[in-house]
């Protein structure tokens, strides 16, 4: 087996050839294009495993690669200390590949992975439309002209009232742009609800409380397949709701979040206050944590977790979410307990 480390970047790729014995036995730079790089890879005669670290184009080269070699890995960036040029970061790669030190990041070759484009660009688009609406915003606040109220950005008469023409000017076009993104943002939420109607996937998901249209293809664009995960400990550590203990010596040292996805952790966190607006068992499960003494964060962090086992067992399962199932389990549960 051979193992190639690629560093990658847009306009040059570097390639390290490592033995199995850990030994460099070619090294080479070609420019960045597909040709190139499918030449390169196929020159490499016998069992080849390739690795290269996630990154823009990482998805790109996962489907220009898969069926060209034998194992592919793309790995989780790392922290370099000291020197770093392309041929370290390839022959680093490919060395702790060989002796299996590093951490795979999720690719797949299905229609869920384009889903991410998609997610992407609404997320970026709320960061701007935040962005804008805080500039808009502080214009009216620096003279004292109060900005309370849902329809503050939809009202047009509001112009009229900043003191100078300037204020005005930069008023307007602000308002201007804000009306083109809401436009934009409403595009977004209507092929996520149609994406909802297209996939089973989804249908399930929104069955949950505090999960909409939004959130599932968030989901289902980041998770791809629930079968990724062995079970919901698993779906915690990557959604970053869960903390990992840090112990040296026997000495603990604090507690560390594992490496994940910090838009799952939002996800989860902001479907905790929907789950809640009515009488669920995440409410109850809210409500009888705060009896026993639970602080805020702690009782929404549980609920929080249990929407996401929740996430993870609907789809693994393929059935809608019924409020009711662990009521109904516990008696289940009881009575043949009485009955042994």
């Amino acid at each position: 087996m051979k193992f190639i480390g690629m560093d990658a970047h847009s306009k040059t790729c570097f390639f390290v050839v490592m033995n199995k014995s850990g030994k460099v036995i070619r090294r080479q730079r070609v420019n960045t294009s597909e040709s190139n790089i499918l030449d390169f890879v196929r020159s490499v005669k016998g069992p080849k495993s390739l690795v290269f670290e996630e990154g823009v184009m990482s998805h790109w080269l996962y489907l220009l690669l898969k069926d060209e070699v034998d194992n592919l890995m793309v790995c989780q960036p790392r922290e370099h200390d000291g020197p770093k040029t392309d041929e370290i970061d390839a022959t680093e790669n490919a060395d702790l590949y060989r002796v299996g030190r590093l951490k795979a990041v999720y690719h797949a070759d299905n229609e869920y992975m384009n889903l991410r484009v998609l997610v992407s660009g609404y997320d970026d688009l709320l960061g701007v439309i935040t962005r804008e609406k805080n500039r808009y915003k502080a214009l009216y606040r620096h003279v004292a002209i109060p900005t309370e109220g849902a329809k503050f950005y939809k009202d047009q008469e509001l112009l009229t009232k900043l003191p100078t023409d300037t204020q005005n000017y930069v008023a307007c076009t602000l308002f201007e742009q804000i009306d083109l993104l809401e436009k934009q943002r409403r595009g977004y939420e209507e092929r996520f609800a149609a994406n909802v109607k297209r996939f089973k996937e989804m249908k399930l998901l929104t069955s949950i409380p505090g999960i909409g249209p939004i959130r599932a293809n968030q989901l289902v664009a980041i998770m791809v397949t629930p079968h990724r995960f062995e079970d919901k400990y698993h779906l915690y550590a990557y959604a970053k709701l869960t903390k990992h203990p840090r112990e040296s010596d026997g000495k603990k040292y604090g507690m560390k979040r594992a490496n994940g996805r910090p838009m799952l952790k939002s996800i989860f966190k902001s479907a905790v206050l929907g789950a809640m607006k009515s009488d669920t068992s995440f409410r109850r499960k809210y409500e009888s944590m705060k009896a026993d003494g639970a602080d805020e964060y702690a009782a929404k962090g549980a609920v929080s977790r249990m929407i996401a086992g929740t996430v993870l067992a609907i789809w693994k399962s393929g059935k809608k979410y019924n409020d009711k199932y662990k009521e109904v389990a516990q008696r289940r549960n009881q009575k043949k307990t009485k009955g042994s």
